[in-house]
């Protein structure tokens, strides 16, 4: 069995630009657990070069190696050529994952049609479309081109949606064959975020490739991926049990399996924790299921590792004063973080549904039980276009001002894939509060639990399951439906009061605490994710 493993993103290096967020985490852990468990997989996606003069864009020379094999699609009167990069997933045992990152960057193409690979999720829909086109019937093309036989091609969201009127294409039209072939996973449960496109539009752009039933596969009135997707999919899931039944209600003619996403274990461990595990643990590189065991972590030594990580977690917001307040330029001795406070971190996109302030709501509360016992640090990355998330830079700066001398926070403007590693490795806390049901999954969390970091979570997204498997394993707060901003806000703070409690008063407690969190490791990662996706999704 022979699995294709569309995915717009694969987030496999701060350098590389082809990932917005977790979509691309999550397909690169996926596909790097699929190498270290021998899975006959290959992934596609795009790559992008972001400026014609390579000098100043992104040059893939320098990290992919090239595909000499070139195919084409049809867009419009024009046939584009499309060619690709790849790199090799490697496993723990040698097994190679090939991922293919598609792209129109050639000189006999016209400007336009190179520019379809230029910038990760173009802002117009017809570029949009045409990077979708690109994807799905480019993605399809290129495998056959390469010679590979596939038995399942999953889509990892809609934008891979439209490899179904290639494969329609191949099949004759049978539908049932290409359902039989397809699978599909749906990552959120707002509206905005599953493409549609005009019909008008899709038909200048893919002409004959649009089938004569479209409405039919999809909708009636626009070309909806998600449901297109959906349609020609044999089997779908959300990414997570919770999130299953969010998606029944938003699509009530399908039905959702609910496979709660994981995170690559040796990928998202800091170093210290490695040698921990190698040492008391044995085989949990191989088989993370072994980080169950956690109770067996002598505390002296835990308590070591963790405080390793978390000094440099405080040394990188430390050396950069720009995270911290600073009134006229200056930055006072009493401004730094300390290795021995309490440190909580929100690391996630800046958006409305997360709630990113909700945590200053009642500062005067906050003040009165976390003067001189906390210290704060947000973590986001702002598009361009961004105004909510540059709004809540805004008010993080002044926030900090606001709490000078109570309570530290600290605000980096740039977060990527390896200053995420670093909080989630020294964070005492790891704080999600999004409204619920809006969560999917919220994989953030999994990786700050496996380096013993605690959870303190909204009841949403995987924390559902992990707080009903693992009690200890972290705190919740919040009601579980939307709507209740203060309700939940008083919740937060009356658990951070015993949190606060508990860290400084009771040493023993926290680090059973987290050994528990870092037990939760065993069964929330890619290695368990992918194996449900064998069992339920591609068999």
């Amino acid at each position: 069995m022979k699995i294709a493993y569309f995915s717009m993103e694969f987030a496999l290096s701060p350098e590389i630009p082809n990932f917005a967020g977790g979509l691309g985490v999550l397909a690169t852990d996926m596909m790097q657990s699929a190498a270290d468990l021998g899975v006959d997989a290959v992934g596609v996606s795009l790559i992008y070069h972001k400026n014609d003069d390579l000098k100043k864009g992104f040059d893939p020379s320098k990290y992919f190696e090239p595909v000499k094999e070139v195919v084409y699609t049809h867009i419009e009167d024009r046939n584009v050529k499309v060619g690709a990069w790849k790199k090799n997933m490697v496993g723990i045992g040698g097994h190679i994952v090939p991922i293919y990152f598609l792209h129109t960057f050639f000189p006999e193409n016209q400007r336009w049609d190179r520019d379809l690979s230029k910038d990760l999720y173009a802002m117009d829909a017809y570029t949009r479309l045409c990077q979708e086109v690109l994807l799905g019937i480019g993605g399809v093309r290129m495998l056959r081109a390469l010679g590979h036989e596939i038995d399942i091609f999953h889509m990892n969201e809609g934008h891979a949606s439209f490899l179904t009127f290639e494969r329609l294409k191949e099949e004759n039209f049978d539908e049932r064959k290409v359902i039989e072939s397809c699978r599909f996973t749906t990552h959120t449960p707002i509206p905005a975020g599953h493409d549609r496109f005009d019909y008008n539009l899709a038909t200048k752009v893919m002409g004959g490739k649009v089938p004569m039933n479209v409405q039919q596969l999809s909708s009636k009135d626009e070309l909806h991926t998600t449901r297109l997707a959906l349609h020609m999919s044999k089997l779908s899931n959300g990414v997570s049990k919770k999130h299953a039944e969010v998606c029944r209600r938003m699509f009530p003619e399908y039905h959702f399996l609910g496979i709660t996403n994981g995170v690559h274990h040796r990928t998202w461990t800091a170093d210290s924790m490695q040698k921990l595990f190698d040492k008391h643990l044995p085989e949990w590189r191989s088989n993370p299921y072994r980080l169950t065991e956690a109770d067996k972590l002598p505390a002296d030594e835990l308590k070591s590792a963790f405080q390793e990580n978390k000094r440099i977690l405080i040394g990188q917001i430390n050396k950069n004063p720009d995270y911290l307040v600073h009134i006229n330029g200056k930055l006072r001795e009493d401004d730094l973080f300390d290795e021995n406070t309490l440190t909580i971190a929100f690391s996630r996109r800046f958006v409305p549904y997360k709630r990113p302030l909700l945590l200053f709501k009642d500062l005067n509360r906050l003040r009165d039980f976390g003067y001189r016992k906390l210290q704060i640090i947000y973590s986001g990355a702002c598009n361009p276009g961004d105004e909510f998330c540059k709004n809540i830079f805004r008010e993080l700066d002044e926030l900090q001002k606001e709490l000078r001398g109570q309570i530290r926070l600290a605000a980096m403007p740039d977060r990527n894939l390896d200053s995420t590693k670093i909080l989630a490795a020294g964070s005492d806390i790891w704080l999600n509060n999004p409204e619920p049901p809006m969560e999917a999954s919220g994989t953030s969390g999994m990786k700050a639990a496996m380096n013993g970091g605690i959870n303190f979570s909204t009841p949403d997204g995987w924390w559902i399951e992990a707080a009903e498997m693992c009690p200890k394993g972290g705190w919740t707060a919040g009601c579980d439906i939307s709507g209740h901003d203060e309700w939940d806000c008083d919740s937060i703070y009356d658990t951070l009061e015993e949190i606060i409690d508990i860290y400084y008063n009771q040493p023993a407690e926290w680090i059973e605490r987290m050994k528990h969190s870092i037990s939760l490791g065993g069964y929330f990662n890619t290695h368990r994710c992918l194996q449900e996706y064998l069992d339920q999704m591609w068999n």
